[in-house]
């Protein structure tokens, strides 16, 4: 490519940006001076508001009444337009004293070593303003996509979160977590395999003269046998035997299914229970 044509790519470029940058400065123009007016309009209201506020309190003291001036549409200034002013000429007054401060010191270096000087152009203030807005837009819109992807994972791990569920084994509703025991209890090395499974009314049958024979040892102050004995619809599994669990008279109690072992819940655990008489089971 020829320096030529690298030149006329540079300049298009050049001003293509140029346009870009006054198609912008016009946009930013165009929306200041809606801004402008609607504040003009305000400030006219709450002046004339003011104005006929004052005239009748003047009045009624009878005095003279000097009016707040209201001044023409392109002398107006509000206060936040005052304020955005003097902000960008200060940002561009430092802007242009760094631009000035680097092309002394370049236009130094070129001295030094006998080269001609090219100075960093200045841009204009409407120029510069346009830029920072700009940018300023290119944060907003960042900054918004950002949110918006983290409310939406938020309300997705909201929707997918699942509570954990602890499993009680305790009849008592007050008690949220048992404890794990070991009972170190006699264990049947063979396998069983003529006893039954007894059906819920011999477990019941069996369970009567368990607390027949032990309603001391269990904690009653009589003997509750005769008291209504209930399934509880549930069974829990003690010392390897899966087992039927009743309650009678504020006592929960685990039967095994075969009718190998009794026990009573007591303190967070199961203990084993024995019956002595079998003139219950044997009626």
């Amino acid at each position: 490519m020829s320096k030529e044509s690298k030149l006329n790519k540079k300049e298009a470029k050049a001003a293509k940006k140029a346009a870009k940058l006054e198609k912008a400065a016009q946009k930013n123009a165009a929306k200041a001076e809606k801004q402008h007016a609607k504040a003009y309009d305000k400030f006219v209201k709450e002046t004339n508001k003011k104005n006929a506020k004052g005239e009748k309190k003047a009045a009624a003291k009878g005095v003279a009444f000097t009016a707040v001036a209201i001044p023409a549409i392109e002398d107006f200034q509000s206060k936040s337009e005052l304020k955005a002013a003097k902000a960008n000429e200060k940002a561009y007054n430092s802007m242009v004293k760094k631009i000035e401060k680097k092309n002394a010191k370049l236009e130094k270096k070129c001295a030094k070593k006998g080269k001609p000087f090219v100075p960093i152009a200045i841009p204009t203030q409407d120029e510069v303003v346009a830029q920072e807005n700009k940018k300023r837009k290119i944060f907003t819109m960042i900054l918004l996509i950002l949110l918006i992807w983290a409310m939406v994972y938020f309300i997705i791990m909201w929707f997918m979160y699942v509570a954990p569920v602890v499993p009680v084994d305790n009849e008592d509703e007050t008690t949220t977590a048992k404890p794990s025991y070991d009972y170190a209890t006699y264990s049947n090395p063979h396998e069983i395999t003529t006893t039954p499974d007894y059906s819920i009314a011999d477990a019941k049958l069996f369970l009567q003269q368990v607390i027949h024979d032990n309603w001391k040892k269990i904690g009653y102050s009589s003997d509750v046998s005769n008291s209504s004995i209930t399934y509880n619809n549930r069974t829990v599994t003690v010392n390897n035997a899966e087992c039927r669990v009743f309650s009678c008279e504020g006592k929960t109690f685990a039967v095994a299914v075969k009718l190998s072992s009794c026990y009573v819940y007591d303190n967070g655990k199961y203990v084993p229970l024995t019956f002595n008489d079998t003139d219950i089971i044997f009626d």
